[in-house]
């Protein structure tokens, strides 16, 4: 999985293509758009090495739409 860092908090979050903000309201798209802690938009985040994607039951990082990272 591929995971990011908050610049401004240091929050981690495993981030996610844009196709995951298809038919949510503008508040879920925020959500989804900006760190969980701070409120920074994942525009700034940055990468960090690939993690290994989880297994059923164990808990993951929030999600995060983060637009450099796809492709």
């Amino acid at each position: 999985m591929k995971v990011c860092a908050c610049r401004v908090c240091g929050t981690v979050h495993e981030a996610a293509p844009s196709t995951v903000l298809s038919g949510l309201s503008e508040e879920q798209v925020y959500a989804r758009t900006h760190c969980k802690l701070c409120e920074s938009p994942s525009s700034r985040f940055v990468a960090l090495a690939d993690e290994p994607d989880l297994k059923d039951g164990e808990l993951g990082y929030p999600l995060a739409v983060v637009p450099q990272l796809q492709g």
